[in-house]
Parts: structure tokens; sequence; C-alpha cells
């Protein structure tokens, strides 16, 4: 979990450093993200299973694969850390630009 977390928690410092949007609000930001990606690491328990259960399913030679042994699982990890611990379920799991873009409000 301490790899999930170190991965996401470098997304977050980098989108938080380079993003224009985050002009002013940068140090914000980066706090905002950690603990989002805290909150939300306790739900990738289930990456070490991804593997098996796809060998099972599938075969173990695509379980084998690049594909079934680290890049699905990884993108299903990451998927349920930002999912889960990002904007957590307050506005539909849409962040501030995806409401933008569907003409969403705030709810406060």
């Amino acid at each position: 979990f301490l790899f999930i977390f170190g991965g996401v928690a470098l997304y977050v410092a980098g989108d938080a450093a380079l993003n224009p949007l985050h002009e002013g609000r940068r140090v914000e930001e980066v706090k905002s993200g950690l603990y989002s990606t805290y909150i939300g690491t306790c739900t990738a328990w289930f990456e070490p299973y991804v593997s098996p259960a796809l060998g099972v399913v599938a075969g173990s030679a695509v379980a084998g694969s690049w594909f079934g042994s680290a890049l699905l699982p990884a993108t299903l990890a990451y998927s349920t850390v930002k999912g889960v611990g990002w904007y957590d379920w307050g506005n539909s799991g849409l962040n501030d630009h995806e409401m933008k873009l569907n003409g969403l409000t705030k709810e406060d």
C-alpha cells in the first residue's frame, strides 16, 4: 500500500506544482490530494488478488502477462484510490473541472 500511496502522491505533487489552475494555492492542493489519497489507499486491498482471479477467468497466459499481472491490477487500484478517497462521494465523485464541463454547480 505504501507503493500505491507513493505513486499517487507523486502524481498529486506533480499536478500541484505544474498545473496552472493551482496557481496561488499549490500547498493547499497538495495537502488536499494527499489526504484524499490516504483515505482511498485502504481500498486497494484487492490488488494482489486480481491476477489470480484473472487466471481463473481468462487463463494463466493472460494472468501471467504484463497486462494481467501489472497493468490491470495497478489501474484498478489507482481507480479505487481516486474514486473512493477523492471527493468522498460528496459530489458524485466529480472533481471541480468535471463539474464545470458538465454545467453543474457545487452544493455547499
